[in-house]
């Protein structure tokens, strides 16, 4: 294996973060969608379990790449769902059809990490926690936090990088596997 300023694919994706965007950016015509993007490839980074690749510059245009592709295919899905018209009396049926609840133990493994994520978010410093609740809970864009808090898009992007991290740590230390 090659020699990189980094130990893990997470890192790589840390270090190439603004030529990522850029390259998205070109391909989806949008700032935003590239940031999206680029932070989702961040979080199939920390959360893979495979070997650094040879070549992790490569493979993570790839997989930011078919994230793109993932993301159009799925806006073009709920468009033509969107498109089709439902009858009164479909829509009837539908809202009659039962909706099977989670078995209980799943309700209570999501209860107890819901409180871990929470002490890991309270223990955040105040601008990280401030920026990455904007993000998060009220799914604002970074470029939109960073206009809010007046604060550049890379301080923002720190900002829930470090939030993640924590959440994560936090998380395994609770016996989660994440």
């Amino acid at each position: 294996m090659a020699s990189f300023p980094f130990q893990t694919l997470a890192q790589a994706v840390e270090t190439y973060y603004g030529e990522l965007v850029k390259h998205i950016r070109l391909r989806a015509g949008s700032v935003d969608v590239a940031e999206e993007v680029v932070q989702e490839t961040w979080l199939r980074a920390v959360n893979t379990h495979i070997e650094l690749p040879s070549n992790p510059k490569a493979y993570l245009y790839r997989m930011a790449s078919n994230l793109l592709v993932d993301q159009f295919r799925q806006q073009q899905t709920a468009q033509k769902w969107q498109a089709q018209i439902v009858s009164p009396q479909e829509q009837e049926q539908c809202e009659q059809v039962a909706c099977p609840s989670p078995a209980h133990s799943d309700v209570l493994i999501a209860k107890q990490q819901l409180a871990v994520l929470e002490l890991a978010i309270a223990e955040l410093p105040d601008k990280c926690r401030e920026v990455f609740i904007l993000y998060r809970k009220q799914g604002l864009t970074m470029r939109e936090i960073s206009q809010i808090l007046g604060i550049s898009i890379k301080t923002v992007e720190k900002h829930i990088a470090k939030a993640m991290v924590h959440c994560r740590q936090c998380l395994r230390e609770a016996g989660r596997q994440v």
